[in-house]
């Protein structure tokens, strides 16, 4: 796979969750309790959405990939896959950009030192279920996509409530 093509999907990809971010920090709303709204009862917040992408790229690159161990065991725990999301100790917005751009810089790292013999590389993972590096890469990319329209479907189910133009 072509890894510039990979960075600038990442690229995007993240520029468009930062983008909803700054929405929120712009929107004169009290941001932390925009990051702490549920949309409904189970429902994930704002900043468990977005702290769950940084914490995916962690476990994903880090463990799946590298076979290492997560770079921050604490981010996962709270904010990985199967992990509840807390209505206490919500994130700062700092807090989330600088989780975020941390596992950021180490996946799009990946990618760009990865060779080709390695992203061909087929793996076994949970159920079942075979891929390659570059595939995975693929899905950490739309991964992100995918909690971002969450997020924004979010953020409008807020402004919706509150009366936010």
């Amino acid at each position: 796979m072509d890894r510039d093509t990979l960075i600038a999907q990442a690229d995007f990809a993240r520029a468009r969750l930062l983008g909803l971010l700054a929405g929120v920090e712009k929107s004169g709303q009290d941001v932390a309790k925009v990051l702490a709204w549920r949309p409904g009862p189970g429902r994930a917040h704002l900043a468990w959405q977005a702290m769950h992408c940084a914490a995916t790229h962690d476990r994903y690159v880090n463990v799946r990939l590298r076979g290492a161990t997560e770079s921050d065991p604490d981010l996962v725990k709270h904010f990985g896959g199967g992990s509840t999301p807390a209505d206490t100790d919500i994130p700062s917005l700092e807090t989330i950009r600088t989780k975020l751009e941390a596992t950021f810089v180490v996946f799009k790292d990946f990618i760009k030192n990865t060779s080709d013999t390695e992203m061909a590389r087929v793996m076994d993972f949970p159920n079942n279920v075979k891929r390659s590096v570059a595939e995975s890469v693929v899905l950490l990319i739309w991964h992100e996509s995918h909690h971002q329209g969450q997020m924004h479907l979010t953020w409008n189910l807020y402004k919706a409530a509150y009366g936010v133009a």
